[in-house]
């Protein structure tokens, strides 16, 4: 698959193919217009060497880009199928994040924190950062009432799978 990026080094190709070309026309005219000395022929050689030389380091050059390239894109391709497996797998651990929230609100229903209205999606947030919030400070002193509240969530919450 040939690309055309601007400053892409295939362009930069075809401007020295294009010198090249332009260099050889000139010998060419020298070669026809009678060459007066061996050492003209020989600069000639050398010139038509030095070309050849550079033509042969510029399509190794470009074979080296193209396999880059090929290799670019395989890798690119290779990261978009594991971004897809990522937000595959992200979806699955939403819809069972939210299958676990749902379970939370009924175990806990009934359950009435202090200060706080029943469990719901509204105040689902909220009532499970108080919860944390019980549970991390348990050596507190808690009155008995809060302390039977604590056992009842601890009970209601026991079914819930992960």
């Amino acid at each position: 698959i040939p690309f055309s990026l601007s400053g892409c080094p295939l362009n930069a190709q075809t401007i020295k193919k294009g010198k090249i070309s332009e260099e050889l026309m000139t010998i060419k005219l020298k070669a026809s217009g009678g060459i007066e000395s061996d050492e003209e022929i020989r600069h000639l050689d050398e010139e038509i060497k030095e070309l050849n030389e550079s033509n042969l380091k510029i399509e190794a050059d470009m074979m080296k880009l193209q396999t880059q390239i090929t290799s670019m894109e395989s890798n690119l391709k290779t990261i978009e199928e594991e971004n897809k497996l990522i937000e595959q797998n992200n979806e699955s651990l939403l819809k069972e994040l939210a299958g676990l929230s749902q379970a939370l609100i009924s175990s806990l229903a009934d359950i009435q924190l202090p200060q706080m209205g029943p469990i719901s999606e509204q105040n689902f947030e909220a009532y499970v950062n108080t919860l944390t919030d019980m549970y991390s400070n348990l050596e507190r002193d808690y009155s008995p009432e809060c302390k039977a509240l604590l056992e009842s969530i601890k009970q209601a919450v026991k079914g819930i799978h992960v």
